[in-house]
């Protein structure tokens, strides 16, 4: 089968949805297929730029600039037509959101049209500019939607709450995201610290945006004072977090390395004790790395978000804990159950990992979207 991904971006490029869609085409092109993915470019001054990366045959549109979140790319369209035009896709698969998918509007609809929704352009209370885009976003959404054989939801949760996906639940299909634990796959030569001389480590993961609540875990860490934080990830709330640190003093304990290399992350999985997502708002659909934190079997804290999937990928008091959103003293009581009930933690880090292996490798995932195909 000839499969056509559309994605914003794609990997080194870093994110969930970047990273899903990697695992995925790699995984379908070990089943056999062949696959193409059109996205587009993060350096604004490189041309549209073709390579094979496994296999996966790839496509980066020329970009110049951003507005409102999006690529803006002129170029889309013309690659677009032209790829579709060559390669001649049996199924054309779209990750949303991403405005460049609008482009199909414009073009003949040769086979299916396959939408991976992941997540809703949320009107945020926090990032009030999104309620505005949106009612120009709206329309061209409705029509996509519209113009969809079939529709990918992450979770039962996400579509339930789902306003935009309200009036097609009868093309909805709930599939997981999944990892292959190839991309990140164990160092076995790394020498793991001595944790009886080491604090207890925190990890979290993520870009530095409006909607992580890393500014909680922040505060949070201020009422712990015997033990470590590693926040990894960049992004435009990056530069505030890094000064509130150095004003409350934390530098020895809480560490901002920025974006760091594959091999480092993996490390960092390794050593670290406990892994939490702060997130705010429904824009944390899933939580990606979530599934890398139970593959190297770590205890999860993670926040109680109305309508997210993250609360069916974390189960609350079997492999980790779940508490309320935009609230420190409820993280650093979390984290402070799980330092002093050792057991309890490395328990839920033995049932994150059992989970992972049973829901959520890309293998048996990319077989239920096969099926769909």
């Amino acid at each position: 089968m000839k499969i056509l991904h559309i994605s914003k971006y794609y990997p080194p490029e870093p994110g969930g949805i970047e990273n899903f869609v990697y695992d995925l085409a790699n995984a379908q092109i070990k089943q056999g297929h062949d696959v193409y993915v059109l996205s587009h470019q993060t350096d604004f001054a490189k041309p549209s730029q073709y390579e094979t990366i496994n296999g996966v045959k790839i496509v980066r549109v020329r970009t110049f600039g951003q507005l409102a979140y999006a690529p803006i790319t002129p170029e889309f369209i013309l690659r677009l037509r032209s790829t579709i035009n060559r390669f001649n896709p049996d199924i054309i698969h779209a990750h949303l959101p991403n405005i460049s998918a609008f482009w199909l509007f414009f073009l003949q609809k040769t086979c299916p049209l396959i939408l991976h929704w992941h997540a809703d352009v949320v009107a945020s209370k926090i990032d009030r500019k999104m309620s505005y885009l949106y009612n120009f976003y709206k329309p061209w959404e409705t029509r996509l939607l519209n113009k969809a054989n079939s529709i990918i939801c992450t979770s039962d949760t996400y579509l339930k709450h789902s306003t935009a996906l309200r009036q097609w639940h009868k093309k909805c299909h709930v599939i997981p995201l999944g990892l292959d634990p190839d991309r990140i796959n164990l160092d076995d030569n790394f020498q793991k610290r001595d944790k009886k001389n080491s604090p207890l480590t925190v990890l979290s993961v993520g870009r530095f945006a409006y909607y992580k609540g890393f500014e909680y875990l922040i505060a949070a860490a201020e009422k712990l004072p015997d033990i470590r934080f590693i926040i990894i990830g960049d992004g435009p709330g990056y530069a505030a977090i890094k000064e509130r640190v150095t004003e409350k003093g934390l530098q020895n304990r809480i560490f901002l390395p920025g974006k760091v290399s594959g091999t480092k992350l993996i490390r960092l999985f390794q050593q670290c004790d406990i892994f939490c997502l702060p997130s705010l708002e429904r824009t944390e659909a899933f939580g990606l790395v979530l599934l890398e934190a139970m593959y190297f079997g770590k205890p999860l804290i993670t926040t109680l978000i109305k309508g997210s999937g993250v609360n069916e990928v974390n189960q609350h008091g079997y492999m980790g804990l779940q508490v309320p959103t935009a609230n420190a003293e409820a993280l650093a009581k979390a984290i402070e159950y799980l330092k002093t009930n050792a057991d309890i933690r490395m328990e839920m880090g033995r049932q994150a990992q059992k989970r992972f292996k049973r829901c959520y490798h890309i293998q048996s995932v990319a077989e239920d979207i096969m099926r769909l195909y």
